[in-house]
């Protein structure tokens, strides 16, 4: 049985790269069927706006803007404090460190929107038959940001470093049952797992697996966190803490993944980040011209920046499991399945998504995001509301209205607690206000109880809660087991799917089992999905080339300033 081989494609064989000479007829032809898929999705999906692309105004804009100009610093305003300023890929898992990480370390393979992968530090690779090895062939040109070289000992270190790490953020997660490596040689590395792991390539092509510099945290230890350095585009300078971090060009770099759209190193000199979590304030500094792009851009902003001649919406699809409500199974208000299901149609999801997000979110139906693989839009068909059916059901159930209008049934009052500690992060407490409103229309009373991050914790591990709502990043569907961490679907049935759809390689039968999942959890009504995040970027129309990973991380590489 032959080891199946990934090359480099033809797409990246028309970039100014050196080929690695390991391209054969058999791969060739492959190669042409996968690009004609790709072209053919293209035109598919150039009228329905992906995600990972500008709106048609601002792509026409872009077209317009000429050639680009090296130089120039962007400021750019973060919603988000970036936790305890880590900037450890290995060591962190919240979205808005990624933002920044993103641009400092680069990956061994590239993601591509249609979840195929392309080479990036790695020129190609074999998985081995029993899926349980994958050996990398990387380049030979590249360099850490302090000047030691990039090899297959480097690779070596940064997956030996993560198995051994007591705080591993995601990188844990990420490298599933991995065993060992072995170098082969300086350029060649054999990465071993116990068993099959279906998410490595997904994950492989994440920031939190980006390759960080081995002599680097030999050097500065546990202060890694705060002195970075990766093979990227840029390199960080400096930071003051939980306000601003500063990352400069890397003048040596020439290794860029293939999506880029040039060679060589940044156009942008510098990137100045400022830490700005309260919406108007980061709104109106970039009205005011102090900074040129700031991101997570408030609903009704959106709005006005797209009919602003002066700005433009950038827009990226995160991958995600959806934010959605999570109804504890276990409690004793909400182990009946059909009280689940009535609190679910009991919703009207359409009109809280429209009103809260001014049609510039999409509603959720399902638990995946729509670009994530395995995404099961055919759920859309199985949702249903009525409060008036959802109140019949509670009726034949024994919940009788009271005199208050909340629901009883031997002595207990249907009322629900939910806990949280994200305040008001993209708006979903005004989501939940309407939730909360729309049920006790049908005598199901709500309790909202804002927690410290602590006492939250505390709650969560101890199942002391009804509900909750919250999303998790994730770039591979395996994140359901991610969610699984922190809340118990109580379900061995989906733990079973779960846990087959980890070790299995066949794309086709992955996604049949994640569809399979996710019916069931849908069957079971433990989760009610709400809505699609889309990470979105205002920016003044001097920024052009700002583009996004497959992910939904926006990389700077290709950005540039007009003058």
């Amino acid at each position: 049985m032959q080891k199946k081989r990934y090359t480099v494609d033809a797409v990246r064989k028309l970039r100014t790269r050196k080929s690695t000479g390991r391209v054969d007829m058999k791969a060739k032809n492959k190669m042409i069927k996968g690009l004609t898929a790709i072209l053919t999705a293209a035109f598919v999906l150039a009228g329905c706006q992906s995600g990972n692309e500008p709106t048609s105004a601002e792509a026409s804009a872009s077209a317009a803007a000429g050639t680009p100009t090296a130089g120039g610093q962007l400021n750019f305003a973060l919603s988000t404090v970036i936790a305890n300023d880590i900037l450890d890929p290995q060591k962190t898992g919240s979205p808005q460190n990624s933002r920044i990480q993103r641009n400092i370390f680069d990956s061994l393979v590239e993601e591509q929107p249609d979840h195929t992968f392309k080479p990036w530090l790695a020129t190609d690779w074999e998985i081995a038959p029993d899926n349980k090895s994958y050996t990398f062939h990387l380049r030979k040109d590249v360099k850490f940001h302090d000047g030691t070289p990039f090899n297959a000992e480097a690779v070596k270190f940064n997956f030996d470093r993560i198995g051994k790490l007591e705080a591993p953020g995601v990188a844990k997660n990420d490298i599933g049952s991995y065993t060992s490596s072995e170098v082969i040689d300086e350029y060649t590395i054999k990465i071993h797992f116990a068993t099959p792991f279906a998410p490595f390539l997904t994950n492989l092509s994440k920031e939190n697996l980006g390759i960080i510099s081995p002599a680097a945290v030999q050097k500065y230890g546990d202060e890694f966190s705060h002195h970075p350095v990766g093979t990227g585009p840029f390199r960080f300078v400096s930071y003051t803490a939980g306000t601003e971090y500063v990352l400069e060009k890397n003048p040596d770099y020439n290794w860029p993944p293939s999506s880029a759209k040039h060679t060589g190193a940044a156009y942008l000199d510098k990137i100045v980040v400022k830490v700005i979590p309260e919406e108007a304030t980061r709104v109106g500094v970039l009205q005011s011209g102090d900074v040129q792009a700031a991101d997570i851009i408030p609903p009704q902003n959106i709005v006005s920046f797209k009919s602003d001649p002066n700005f433009q919406i950038y827009q990226a699809e995160m991958l995600n499991y959806n934010p959605a409500i999570h109804l504890n199974s276990k409690r004793p208000l909400l182990t009946d399945v059909k009280v689940r299901e009535a609190l679910r149609t009991s919703l009207d999801l359409d009109s809280i998504v429209k009103t809260v997000y001014l049609g510039t979110y999409d509603r959720a139906y399902t638990y995946l995001s729509p670009s994530l693989l395995g995404s099961d839009a055919s759920l859309k068909d199985e949702w249903k509301s009525s409060i008036e059916d959802a109140g019949k059901a509670l009726d034949e159930l024994g919940w009788k209205k009271g005199s208050d209008g909340i629901r009883v049934k031997d002595g207990k009052r249907l009322s629900l607690e939910m806990i949280d500690f994200y305040a008001n992060r993209e708006k979903r407490m005004d989501v939940m206000a309407l939730v909360q409103n729309q049920w006790k229309k049908n005598g199901i009373e709500l309790k909202i109880t804002s927690l410290s991050v602590g006492a939250y914790t505390e709650r969560s591990k101890t199942g002391d809660f009804d509900l909750w709502i919250g999303s998790q990043y994730g770039a591979d569907p395996d994140v359901f087991r991610s969610v699984a961490n922190y809340f118990d679907f109580n379900d061995p049935e989906l733990a079973k799917l779960l846990d087959q759809a980890y070790g299995e390689l066949d794309r086709e039968k992955r996604v049949a089992i994640y569809k399979q999942a996710q019916k069931r959890i849908f069957d079971q009504a433990t989760v009610i999905p709400v809505y699609v995040f889309p990470y979105t970027v205002g920016a003044s129309k001097s920024l052009q080339g700002l583009a996004f990973d497959a992910h939904g991380f926006p990389l700077f590489y290709d950005a540039w300033l007009k003058k």
